[in-house]
């Protein structure tokens, strides 16, 4: 009996772990999948058009992040300038999310500099930025509609 007990404890225990375990993987694939129902695609910019939003892949590398650009227009691999105009049509909704391997790791990073106080002050504000409609777990949102990105959470 205390052989079968163990073993059913061991294998609730393993599921507990295997559920934990996946639920940390990053939240990308909802918050995409939220913003494709609509309307939007996924992006990739140019050099040019990095450099034109202030954005290098050195800042990139350094936060340890992958940052996704989704629009309402579907641009080709080489887009014209007529394509490219479409990005600044005010009727073409946008979006800016930076995707963090380790969340917590960038908030260590800001910390790193500041006084004792200033690091309470910071807890302080982190913890209300969590809760605000631009951070869904690994993930925030840089620029852009919130409700697609909210309704993943």
């Amino acid at each position: 009996m205390k052989k079968s007990l163990a073993t059913v404890v061991a294998l609730v225990l393993s599921a507990v772990m295997l559920f934990a375990l996946c639920a940390c993987g990053s939240t990308w694939g909802a918050i995409k999948s939220a913003y494709e129902k609509e309307g939007y695609y996924e992006i990739t910019l140019s050099d040019k058009a990095k450099e034109a939003l202030n954005i290098s892949d050195e800042d990139i590398k350094e936060a340890d992040a992958t940052v996704h650009f989704l629009c309402t227009v579907k641009l080709s691999e080489d887009p014209t300038v007529s394509e490219l105009l479409e990005l600044v049509n005010p009727k073409t909704k946008t979006a800016i999310v930076w995707e963090y391997k380790n969340i917590e790791a960038v908030q260590k990073a800001y910390k790193e500099d500041l006084s004792e106080s200033e690091q309470e002050k910071f807890d302080e504000l982190w913890a209300e930025y969590q809760k605000s409609d631009h951070v869904n777990g690994n993930c925030i949102l840089i620029v852009g509609d919130t409700k697609p990105f909210t309704s993943s959470k």
